[in-house]
């Protein structure tokens, strides 16, 4: 429960921003919530709402864990980035406040400005690989405690800034020729290392002049990506030293060079902490794992190591001290939807666990005996709280969306189930705003992970909320551990099996359909108006939905499709891997080839497929859906495909988002209730265009009627 207090601590949070920061970007001046009383009476919750909410740290939340916040050197105060998105300017506010974390603290702007930041990664062999996800953007002190550094992204380039955590101002510290990945602050505080990547811009340079006389095509080229190639990965890091007090910046020695590889408890990464009398306790993590941050606990006093051999102890994570006692994070439960903190004392058998919740915990800090984290739950969103482990008390310390408590929401029930690979799973059920025992609603299925707040599935393109607020039921499924993670030691190994007679996407739609005849059985949907939904893996699905399934009236993806063309989408070095996993090269024209492409594939299945098909994709992954495309608009089936803009995997842009949002809620309205959505006039008649050709025999069927 939360604090009866709570409430007045929030009301008594007040929010300040000097007047040389606030008049930097005036169009952002509400970024940070105000102070105003929670309205009398909700109102209906649109999709606007879910695309301005304020965010700390990336929506998905199991993309980062560590580094959304940091805590001060005497704990006092808390900072982070907070991230408003704004659909009509289709941008992002981003302001860097400092949180007081005793009673009645304020919050404070103490930075306002510079450009979202997106998350790239090294993928296939091609560095710098482009998302729309955020990256994750960490705050760190100085020593004393006066200032905080940061990356921020201006005129397209990612430089270290400082701000004083009193609010004086904030200024650019570096003026590097190449982005800044990471820093660290020296000890002292007179200095911050830094990372670049100055072979990026080097490898870009002569993939320009190579262009010149034509890019040779190989393995450097991902075509449903970038029609140029991608610099080859990885690229090596180069560490700099700059001197706080003289401005300048030096090559970093070996030794300066090694804090970037450090973690710090306080800003929610670490893997070990000290404790009394030099014992040190840390996680012994296995050589090849899927998850490095949970490990074995091991207690190291007296020259010696000693391990925690309890169960509990043998997937910790994230131990730190409280006196003389080790507490640690472990998830737990059915599918390890739950978080459980547990303390033990050294040389006890086992551990006590102290507090079990559904909600998600992120980032969590140690402070004073209590925890800090940020924290969502299905029907929150996240915000700072304070947690104390051995009372359960709940405070909050920094809630970006107030507003959010106005909003009619519809209730969530969790629905377990086991399917015939042995592999558990949940959904969560959300019924529609004002639901009525005894009347059967429309079903909109939403993938493919279902823990903390239930917002848009993965990737963030379908409104849960928005889909209940306008009459619908929605599943929101976590799909079960892939059928390969446990028998492979990694991901390509693992992929092998998963594909082995489409063992993995037999199980996860197990994992979809269970919960869906659930509710059918229980009298909450009408099995005739059941739609699914999903990106990536979760698109996969759809698909395999379209072919093997018969639950489903309609569908929507945000990436798509498989099909016979795939060697040629994903270019060469990843056709590669594809063929090591198990599937056919492009000239394999062998029954097998064409029984397994029977299996997963929209082209030669396109003469049973009849049911409508929404696909709003990135620009850079649209080329692969244009043969699925093609061929089911040779043959008149429904589907219709929207393109965005400078967009990657997971969009990013604001007012793509609400388009996405928006556009999902309509078609499934449109082809499962019958509803025509006003604003819509070219779409609403070209979806009627469809549905009347559904309604006619195809062509092949009069060819064959009328003879020779």
């Amino acid at each position: 429960m939360v604090s009866a207090n709570a409430t007045a601590v929030l009301a008594g949070m007040i929010f300040l921003a000097t007047p040389e920061i606030a008049a930097a970007a005036p169009a952002c001046a509400d970024v940070v919530p105000s102070a105003a009383p929670a309205p009398q009476t909700k109102r209906r919750l649109v999709p606007d709402d879910l695309v301005r909410l304020r965010d700390i740290g990336p929506v998905d939340p199991m993309q980062q864990y560590a580094g959304l916040f940091s805590v001060s050197p005497d704990g006092s105060h808390a900072a982070f980035q907070l991230r408003h998105g704004d659909p009509v300017a289709n941008g992002y506010c981003l302001a860097m406040v400092v949180v007081d974390l005793r009673p009645n603290g304020k919050a404070l702007v103490v930075d306002r400005g510079g450009d979202f930041i997106r998350f790239r990664f090294d993928f296939r062999g091609k560095a710098s690989f482009p998302s729309g996800v955020a990256d994750t953007i960490t705050p760190r002190w100085s020593p004393d405690g006066r200032w905080i550094f940061y990356r921020r992204r201006d005129k397209g380039a990612v430089q270290l800034w400082r701000a004083g955590a009193d609010g004086s101002g904030s200024e650019a510290i570096t003026d590097s020729a190449e982005d800044i990945d990471d820093f660290r602050i020296t000890a002292d505080g007179r200095g911050v290392v830094y990372a670049t990547k100055p072979g990026m811009r080097e490898a870009l340079a002569v993939i320009d002049k190579e262009g010149l006389s034509g890019f040779h095509y190989d393995d450097r080229f991902s075509p449903t990506s970038s029609n140029r190639p991608f610099a080859p990965a990885p690229l090596p890091r180069k560490a700099w030293l700059l001197d706080l007090t003289s401005g300048q910046a030096r090559a970093a020695g070996p030794e300066e060079a090694a804090l970037l590889d450090t973690t710090s408890a306080r800003e929610g990464d670490w893997t070990e902490a000290a404790g009394p009398a030099g014992a040190v306790v840390r996680l012994r993590v296995a050589a090849k794992t899927l998850y490095p941050e949970r490990g074995q606990l091991v207690l190291d006093a007296d020259n010696r190591a000693v391990s925690c051999g309890a169960p509990e102890c043998a997937d910790a994570s994230y131990p730190w001290w409280a006196g003389d006692r080790v507490r640690f994070l472990r998830h737990e439960g059915w599918r390890n939807s739950d978080t459980a903190i547990y303390e033990w004392k050294p040389g006890a058998a086992r551990p006590r666990r102290l507090y079990l919740t559904r909600d998600l915990l992120l980032g969590c800090i140690p402070s004073g005996g209590s925890l800090l984290c940020l924290r969502e739950g299905a029907l929150q969103p996240r915000r700072l709280e304070r947690l104390d482990v051995a009372s359960g008390r709940r405070d909050i310390v920094f809630d970006p969306n107030p507003e959010f408590a106005g909003l009619t929401l519809g209730s969530v029930e969790r629905l377990r189930s086991r399917n015939s690979f042995g592999l558990p799973s949940f959904a969560d059920l959300v019924l529609p705003v004002g639901y009525q025992p005894g009347r059967r609603y429309p079903l909109v299925v939403v993938q493919y992970v279902s823990r903390g707040f239930l917002r848009g599935g993965t990737g963030d393109d379908y409104p849960i909320q928005a889909f209940a607020n306008r009459g619908f039921a929605v599943l929101s499924v976590d799909k079960p551990d892939a059928v390969g993670s446990k028998a492979a030691p990694d991901y390509v190994e693992g992929d092998r099996i998963n594909l082995k007679d489409f063992a993995d996407r037999r199980s996860v739609l197990e994992a979809v359909e269970d919960p869906v005849r659930v509710a059918i059985a229980r009298g909450i949907v009408d099995p005739t108006r059941i739609g699914i939904t999903g990106l990536s893996d979760g698109s996969s699905t759809v698909q395999f939905a379209l072919l093997h399934s018969r639950l489903f009236s309609a569908f929507a993806s945000s990436s798509c499709c498989w099909d016979t063309s795939m060697p040629i989408r994903v270019g060469p070095g990843a056709a590669k891997l594809f063929y090591y996993m198990g599937y056919p090269r492009m000239t394999d024209d062998s029954e097998a080839a064409r029984a397994f492409w029977r299996q997963i594939a929209i082209s030669p299945n396109v003469a049973s497929i009849r049911a409508p098909i929404l696909v709003q994709v990135a620009d850079d992954e649209y080329w692969g859906a244009l043969q699925s495309f093609t061929a089911l608009r040779e043959h008149d089936r429904p589907i219709d495909m929207f393109v965005f803009p400078d967009e990657h995997h997971v969009k990013w842009q604001p007012a793509h988002r609400l388009a996405t949002y928006t556009r999902a809620i309509d078609w499934f309205d449109f082809w499962l209730n019958g509803i025509e959505a006003p604003g819509r006039r070219e779409e609403i008649a070209r979806w009627h265009a469809m549905r009347q050709a559904l309604a006619e025999p195809p062509m092949s069927a009069i060819a064959d009627r009328s003879g020779p």
